[in-house]
């Protein structure tokens, strides 16, 4: 689980994105550009404050980092309710008797 506040974390995301776009030698202007929002939205998504989700998405993708948002789809597995709901269903369907069981042989 990640730690801090939520302040803290939208700061580290944003730190993220920054240094990634650094590293690809881009300036804000040019990934505003490629990510089709605004320069004022790249601004707030690095700064941690009042970035939308979707300006998040076009950024990661014109970065490259699509895999951060595969990253966040659920996995395929079972859930644990769902699991306990089914053995649950089971364990009543194996005590049900017939009320009407007859002996073998009878017609």
């Amino acid at each position: 689980m990640i730690r801090g506040t939520r302040e803290e974390i939208l700061k580290r995301i944003g730190n993220s994105i920054r240094g990634h776009r650094l590293q690809a030698n881009i300036t804000q202007q040019m990934l505003a550009e490629r990510s089709g929002v605004s320069l004022n939205a790249i601004r707030h998504l690095e700064s941690g404050v009042g970035a939308s989700l979707g300006t998040f998405v076009q950024a990661c993708r014109s970065l490259g980092k699509d895999r951060w948002i595969i990253d966040l789809e659920p996995k395929e597995e079972i859930s644990p309710i769902k699991l306990a709901e089914e053995m649950n269903r089971l364990a009543h369907a194996k005590k049900r008797v017939r009320a009407t069981a007859r002996k073998v042989g009878e017609a």
